[in-house]
């Protein structure tokens, strides 16, 4: 199977992301984003996002339930590395086998994760694809 992968612009373009990502040292900003294109290709081609077992052991997949509730569509996070969370909707949208990266964090900060996706939550839940 392969799926189509898409990004919430509001939220990766967030200033704190991008304070965070600056301070990287080079070296580590080139293995966050070679991570999360590996993501990124395992998201297209696996059975499931959620419930592939290898997907689950690769990045440590869970539901992230009770952040807030979307109109369709569940949460998703995976970890790279020790600290990097990336936050998945799965479907992107009703009817779709799509994915919608929506935040990032590069510090585990759960508070901000959640802050992110509330204050752009009608993007997220009227976002249509394209």
């Amino acid at each position: 199977m392969s799926r189509r992968i898409f990004s919430c612009s509001a939220t990766w373009k967030d200033r704190k992301f991008q304070k965070d990502f600056a301070g990287l040292s080079p070296q580590a900003q080139e293995e966050f984003l070679r991570e999360l294109l590996a993501l990124n290709a395992w998201l297209e081609k696996t059975p499931h996002p959620a419930t592939d077992p290898q997907l689950r052991q690769a990045y440590r997949a869970k539901s992230y339930k009770g952040v807030v509730v979307l109109r369709s569509g569940n949460l998703i996070e995976y970890s790279l590395g020790n600290l990097a969370r990336v936050i998945a909707k799965y479907p992107a949208r009703e009817g779709s086998g799509d994915i919608l990266l929506i935040a990032v964090t590069l510090s585990h900060d759960h508070e901000r994760l959640k802050r992110l996706i509330k204050s752009n939550r009608s993007e997220i839940d009227d976002w249509d694809g394209e």
